[in-house]
């Protein structure tokens, strides 16, 4: 089960990472408004965050196509943890809609800490799950 959250994970981390270098820098501000936004949704995505997401993207790469099972549970396991932590971190001192807010340069908007609340509880599933060719417990082999 972790392979297969490395394999899906790694997708949307780097589709997010380089999303987010697309959409500009929520220090940037154009109009009075932040960018790093994707339309009306307030994102406030900075550079910062863009590469964050990108290491994440490249390390469940590695966990999902080329690393043993037993690393590969690992990362996953230590990637649910950072996004846990991300995402708690987020709601305990959420970024504002002028996104005057920052920690370390990384705006924490609802959606975000919300998409980090999700995908690292089920990293924290999976990277707990086990290897599905473990045999059961108390079984002979």
């Amino acid at each position: 089960m972790a392979r297969l959250y490395a394999q899906f994970g790694a997708v949307v981390f780097l589709l997010v990472g380089f999303g987010g270098l697309l959409t500009g820098d929520a220090g940037t501000l154009v109009h009075h408004l932040p960018q790093g936004n994707v339309g009306p949704m307030e994102l406030h995505l900075t550079y910062v965050r863009d590469l964050l997401d990108l290491v994440i993207g490249g390390v469940l790469v590695y966990a999902g196509f080329r690393a043993p099972a037993r690393v590969a549970e690992e990362v996953v396991l230590t990637v649910g943890v950072v996004l846990l932590l991300l995402a708690l971190i987020g709601f305990l001192n959420p970024d504002t809609d002028t996104a005057t807010r920052s920690i370390a340069g990384v705006h924490f908007t609802e959606v975000m800490n919300i998409f980090d609340l999700i995908t690292g509880v089920l990293g924290l599933l999976c990277g707990l799950g086990g290897s599905v060719s473990a045999p059961a417990a108390g079984s002979s082999a």
